[in-house]
């Protein structure tokens, strides 16, 4: 969800609404809201506000966090989470950069890691955020191999294994 789309979504008519009636006729029993932008900790706060959802759903990953701005919005998110019990999904956990102009090897919008060391240094990184969880990248060839790294979690990489490996993948942000 985007900014401009939190009042449409919570207010009436909207999909909070039909979230509601279909927890009543017991067809759902969590609710949760998602944003797949840069904007999306600070989305959430705002319908936090609003609403007790159980869950959020945002973008996390080593270069989402050099950003001082999300970084800022995301640990303030994550406060108001931890004292709210909301659980919160991360997602773009393995991704290496934007396809840009050129082929597109996936079935993500992003290109994921491909190296096995690299993939699994982004989702070491991802799981060592405390009482989070990731959701898989929507592609089945890349699943495994997210399961794979998830499996032998130990602790989270150092700032310098991360920033080394970004380096040597050509990483780069999906935003500026």
């Amino acid at each position: 969800i985007e900014d401009e789309e939190l009042e449409q979504a919570l207010g009436p008519g909207g999909a909070l609404e039909a979230a509601l009636e279909a927890r009543e006729e017991g067809l759902v029993r969590f609710i949760g809201i998602t944003s797949h932008t840069l904007h999306a900790p600070v989305i959430h706060r705002k319908a936090l506000e609003r609403f007790d959802f159980d869950s959020v759903l945002l973008p996390y990953n080593f270069m989402l966090m050099q950003n001082p701005q999300y970084r800022a919005d995301f640990e303030a998110l994550e406060q108001i989470c931890k004292e709210r019990n909301v659980a919160m999904q991360l997602i773009k956990t393995a991704q290496r950069r934007p396809y840009g102009d050129g082929p597109h090897t996936h079935a993500t919008w992003y290109q994921p890691f491909d190296d096995p060391k690299a993939l699994t240094l982004a989702i070491h990184y991802a799981l060592g955020r405390e009482g989070a969880f990731i959701n898989t990248a929507g592609d089945i060839h890349v699943l495994p191999k997210i399961l794979e790294a998830a499996s032998n979690f130990e602790k989270a990489p150092s700032d310098e294994e991360m920033l080394a490996m970004l380096k040597e993948q050509q990483a780069e942000p999906l935003w500026a």
